[in-house]
């Protein structure tokens, strides 16, 4: 088994041969079926984040990495992205135990969420996004419609004819992969063509990641107010409030920050065009400068010239009761990463995250897995992230 020979060390030549060795060998279960977990395309995929990432690296270097990520994924759980937002490839094995990188992240929200369901019930009422709008509907504060294919034209003709410019959504994907705003000029008015148009980027977006739907999410524009609007316009500058229930039973909100875009961008993301800033979680003022993954740093928006870090959040206790509120509407979870958008009637939804990210670690470039324990009350005792999982048996 997997556990029997993969062990800790830093040697680089160990490191390699053990990647190799995970690559021939690692099976996953894949519907009662076993399966090579390292297929060409995931190791051309992990390839491709490498070159996007160390555009100047030498092919020998490019393939050193590679082992070394896939070393690193299976001792510590962290994704190809995360080595290098979170220089975790620089770092040492007692450094990276202290992050909650990905895959350990979900171990430990899958404890939180225990309560919620099976392993895709529990995650889908939180990333089907119309799901969880017909449950949340009246803290969303407007119109959202989903569309599957042509028999919903009525649907959408009724919804665009209300909202000639909104914006469409992947219904099942995170990270802002393939939201933008659209307008009914760019079909030229036609509600067939504009329809047809939205359901082939769904199946697109099927066809580059199997495991999602092709359904498409539609929402009306968040009327934003201007207090948080003046920062960047352009995009819509949400708060991420991740509503953790501690063991003390009650809600904390675990190191939130504000989400602003740059230079026009609509979509607000330190992953994409936009930067991400902490805020205090008692205050609701901005502690930090903005960060990017890419490594920029803001002090001061590039577009506004507002000086980002002393920012003062408006209605922030509102805030605080708002994700109280959701929070006893979804009392089957114990963390969830809450998207939430100041409007000028108080706060809304923009959406709610299953395993949101701990972006707060690229900004004050240390992990928080320690700090995240003593608030749950709970540590996961194994080896790896992934010995409870039932995809692995096999190994």
């Amino acid at each position: 088994m997997l556990k029997d020979w993969l062990k800790i060390t830093e040697n680089p030549s160990e490191i390699k041969e053990i990647a190799k060795r995970i690559i021939a060998e690692v099976t996953v279960d894949n519907h009662g079926e076993k399966k090579h977990f390292y297929t060409a395309s995931l190791l051309s995929k992990m390839r491709e984040e490498i070159a996007h990432y160390a555009p100047d690296a030498t092919p020998a270097e490019s393939e050193d990495m590679l082992y070394r990520f896939v070393y690193d994924y299976w001792v510590y759980g962290c994704a190809v992205d995360e080595e290098f937002y979170l220089h975790l490839k620089d770092r040492n094995d007692a450094e990276k135990r202290e992050y909650m990188v990905r895959q350990l992240r979900n171990v430990y929200v899958r404890h939180q969420n225990q309560n919620a369901g099976d392993a895709f019930e529990r995650v889908n009422k939180l990333s089907d996004k119309y799901r969880l709008y017909k449950r949340l509907k009246p803290y969303y504060k407007r119109d959202v419609i989903e569309v599957r294919d042509m028999d919903d034209y009525d649907t959408f003709v009724d919804f665009a004819k209300k909202h000639k410019v909104f914006v469409v959504k992947p219904a099942d994907y995170s990270f802002g992969v393939g939201v933008h705003k659209v307008s009914m000029d760019d079909y030229g008015n036609d509600y067939k063509v504009a329809l047809e148009s939205i359901l082939g980027e769904g199946k697109v977006m099927q066809e580059k990641y199997l495991s999602r739907v092709t359904k498409m999410v539609l929402e009306e524009l968040i009327n934003q107010d201007e207090s948080l609007a003046v920062l960047h316009k352009d995009s819509v500058n949400g708060i991420r409030a991740t509503a953790v229930r501690g063991k003390d039973g009650k809600i904390h909100i675990f190191h939130p920050w504000i989400k602003a875009g740059i230079n026009g961008t609509f979509v607000a993301s330190a992953a994409l065009d936009g930067f991400d800033a902490e805020i205090d979680d008692k205050t609701g003022v901005v502690i930090t400068d903005g960060y990017q993954e890419s490594g920029n740093v803001y002090k001061v928006h590039p577009d506004s010239g507002i000086t980002i870090k002393g920012m003062q959040i408006p209605k922030w206790n509102e805030l605080i009761e708002f994700v109280d509120e959701l929070m006893n509407e979804m009392s089957e979870y114990g963390y969830i990463g809450w998207d939430l958008v100041l409007t000028p009637d108080g706060w809304c939804v923009m959406e709610g995250n299953y395993s949101g990210e701990f972006t707060f670690q690229l900004i004050n470039g240390r992990g928080y897995r320690k700090e995240f324990e003593e608030l749950i009350g709970w540590k996961y005792e194994k080896d790896f992230w992934w010995e409870e999982s039932e995809r692995f048996w096999h190994n």
